[in-house]
């Protein structure tokens, strides 16, 4: 392939995911200063003699319908920095990587649209699969703190403390992540917004349905009344019933786990075999361009049936 056509390739790959990268520099570094300035620009429109009071708005996000569109296929959630174990810059330049190297293979094999098309489409599952992994990540070590937050919002109840109490003692108790979340569940507290609707922030933010059904506990005892602390105590032993039997459906789904990974594994086994044995028989997928393309087309089932088997275990554990 000639320098020049490489070399247009690589610039429209890296312009093209870069349009993304930008889009979180704008989307998180920017946001304060964009604050600062509209503070700025309201404090110099105002008279000498108005008195400019802090809003407790929560400033809504600011992201464009496109720009949170990527996020949601990205599965990139800029509100919750500490789930990043590896950050977004390097998931990006990841993503460049495999869109160049990807676009190169196939622009030989299927032309230079369709691979081209092909680069971006791997540099952008590339980049997914990565925040799809630290964002399960995250959730399931929250997960797997939810019995520990709510045994010490039972006691701290029984103690005599109120709600509000109970979840600052949980902020500063626990560890990260839940010592992270439930602060922020306290700061929307703070402003005045209702414990339970805070508390479905925190489920919007995890995809956790027990902070849900603790939201909508709380919500349903504050009209009806009762002992709080004898539905929290109900609650949360449901919920630690929960988590171990999540705990035990993934034990079982190792099994399953591994009879996927072999199946992955057995084609490229035997075709080592095979290249040891009589090393011809492998040229026509490497050096035939009709074999290429069948080689291309079995990766991809392959790969396609191994998403399919991890989405079915995936379903089958949250059932």
């Amino acid at each position: 392939m000639p320098t020049g056509a490489l070399l247009l390739t690589a610039t429209v790959l890296a312009l093209g995911l870069l349009l993304g990268a930008v889009a979180l520099v704008q989307a998180g570094s920017g946001r304060q200063l964009r604050e600062r300035v509209r503070s700025m620009s309201n404090t110099a429109a105002a008279s000498p003699a108005a008195i400019v009071l802090p809003s407790i708005r929560i400033a809504g996000a600011e992201h464009g319908p496109l720009v949170g569109r990527l996020f949601r296929f990205l599965r990139f959630n800029p509100d919750i920095p500490q789930e990043q174990v590896i950050p977004w810059p390097v998931v990006a330049i990841l993503g460049v990587v495999v869109a160049g190297i990807a676009a190169s293979r196939l622009m030989g094999m299927l032309g230079t649209p369709l691979g081209l098309a092909g680069g971006l489409v791997s540099g952008l599952f590339a980049a997914r699969a990565v925040f799809t992994w630290q964002h399960a990540r995250y959730c399931d070590a929250v997960f797997r703190q939810i019995p520990d937050a709510l045994g010490l919002m039972v006691r701290a109840i029984r103690a005599g403390l109120p709600m509000a109490e109970a979840l600052r003692g949980i902020s500063r108790e626990m560890p990260s992540p839940s010592k992270e979340e439930f602060s922020r569940v306290v700061g929307d507290m703070a402003i005045g917004r209702p414990v339970e609707a805070a508390l479905i922030r925190l489920h919007e933010r995890t995809g956790l349905t027990e902070y849900a059904f603790l939201a909508v506990t709380l919500g349903l005892q504050s009209q009806t009344g009762g002992s709080l602390a004898e539905t929290l105590e109900n609650l949360a032993d449901t919920v630690r019933k929960r988590v171990a039997m999540a705990k035990r459906a993934k034990a079982l789904a190792a099994e399953a786990r591994m009879q996927a990974g072999l199946l992955v594994v057995l084609p490229f086994i035997a075709a080592f075999a095979m290249s040891m044995i009589q090393p011809f028989y492998l040229e026509t997928f490497t050096q035939n361009p009709t074999g290429q393309r069948m080689a291309m087309i079995g990766l991809f089932l392959m790969l396609l049936g191994l998403l399919t088997i991890r989405w079915l275990i995936r379903q089958a554990g949250k059932d």
